[in-house]
């Protein structure tokens, strides 16, 4: 796991090997997919998502919900 620090500008510098492993290249389109215990970043493309990353968002989804009661987090919206 690697350990990122956001901008001033709420930039993110993603490490090369994730970079292209997932063909992030500069001015790459990304859907930012917020969940209960944090964000998921992935490439957007002009196809649905796949039934694998909805899988795997719902796995998120549930393990969210699961220690939910363990965070502070206050809707601010």
């Amino acid at each position: 796991m690697t350990s990122l620090n956001i901008g001033s500008l709420g930039e993110l510098s993603l490490p090369e090997h994730v970079r292209k492993r997932y063909g992030l290249t500069p001015n790459t389109p990304v859907r930012v997919i917020e969940t209960r215990s944090g964000v998921l970043i992935v490439p957007l493309t002009g196809e649905p998502m796949s039934s694998e990353l909805a899988r795997e968002l719902e796995q998120w989804q549930d393990l969210a919900a699961a220690t939910w009661d363990g965070f502070g987090f206050e809707e601010d919206r």
